[in-house]
């Protein structure tokens, strides 16, 4: 039996679904998920009457998101108009029955059926610098 890898989108979406659950457990509510991995910002939310926007990226064992600056700048020009605060979630996934096994090259395996394990610190809040 031939196991799918995921794609690029749902690696993507699984980082978007972690983060809206850690989100929405620390009291914001999700106003929009964007899907679309080059539409900024990922995430709208709202905490009290503070909108939020989010950036999220999320990559493969042993690589963990990362978020170009230029990205980062469009999201605070964004988000100015807006009064929103801003923050970025980076994201590290590996494949659970590849750590268990202490197998590596099983670990970077983002099968669509895998049961997985995240690095995710949190939301990281970034502002413009006077």
């Amino acid at each position: 039996m031939t196991r799918k890898l995921m794609t690029e989108a749902e690696i993507h979406n699984f980082g978007l679904q972690l983060v809206q659950d850690f989100m929405e457990k620390k009291g914001f509510e999700i106003e929009l998920i964007q899907p679309q991995k080059d539409t900024l910002p990922h995430i709208i939310a709202k905490q009290g009457e503070q909108l939020t926007f989010v950036i999220v990226a999320t990559d493969v064992y042993p690589k963990k998101g990362t978020i170009a600056d230029k990205d980062k700048a469009a999201l605070l020009d964004h988000a100015k108009q807006f009064n929103a605060q801003t923050a970025c979630a980076y994201i590290g996934i590996v494949n659970a029955e590849g750590v268990e096994k202490k197998d590596k090259r099983l670990m970077g395996k983002a099968y669509a059926d895998a049961r997985f394990m995240a690095d995710f610190g949190g939301l990281e809040f970034i502002q413009f610098e006077d």
